[in-house]
């Protein structure tokens, strides 16, 4: 009979000590998450791949100095969301919004491709700190206190972020 496989406290403390089943299963739960938060934060499907590797050597790496392993979410994503930073300040290429392209003339029957793509490009407009809090907490659905810790500010900056970038995405699907 398979066991369940553990929280990820128990994974952090079991990685901290070696255990390299700990680490598979840490891998395998949190590599489709990670991969999902950059590529919604880059456009550069390459690069997204480059970043996520990059996560995964910084968390080899310094696993063994979280002291908080009930925080590991939280430490995941701060790593994630500084391998994404560092990458944007090298390769800095947002376009101001008034350049973004218009929403692609899709056929009329699928209008639930057009509003995804709507979403898309959306997000695409957003400032990445925007950006970032509407990732985590919408699409990760991380409770807003989580986000602040993840990005290092207050939650009501987190929630002026979310509310600034519902009225850009919402202005782009009328």
């Amino acid at each position: 009979m398979n066991e369940p496989d553990p929280p990820d406290t128990v994974l952090a403390v079991r990685c901290q000590l070696g255990d390299t089943d700990a680490w598979e299963i840490l891998v395998r739960r949190w590599h489709p998450r990670l991969w999902r938060f950059i590529a919604r934060m880059l456009s550069d499907r390459t690069a997204v791949e480059d970043v996520l590797q990059s996560v995964w050597l910084r968390v080899v790496r310094t696993l063994v100095q979280l002291r908080e392993p009930e925080k590991l979410t939280a430490w995941l994503y701060g790593i994630a969301r500084r391998t994404v930073a560092d990458w944007l300040r090298k390769h800095y290429r947002y376009p101001p919004a008034d350049e973004v392209g218009e929403i692609p003339d899709w056929d009329r029957g699928i209008e639930m491709l057009i509003a995804v793509d709507s979403v898309e490009m959306g997000l695409g407009r957003l400032h990445p700190s925007d950006r970032e809090a509407v990732v985590l907490h919408y699409l990760e659905e991380l409770p807003v206190a989580e986000v602040a810790e993840i990005c290092g500010v207050p939650p009501g900056t987190i929630k002026s972020r979310l509310h600034r970038a519902r009225r850009v995405i919402h202005s782009t699907l009328n």
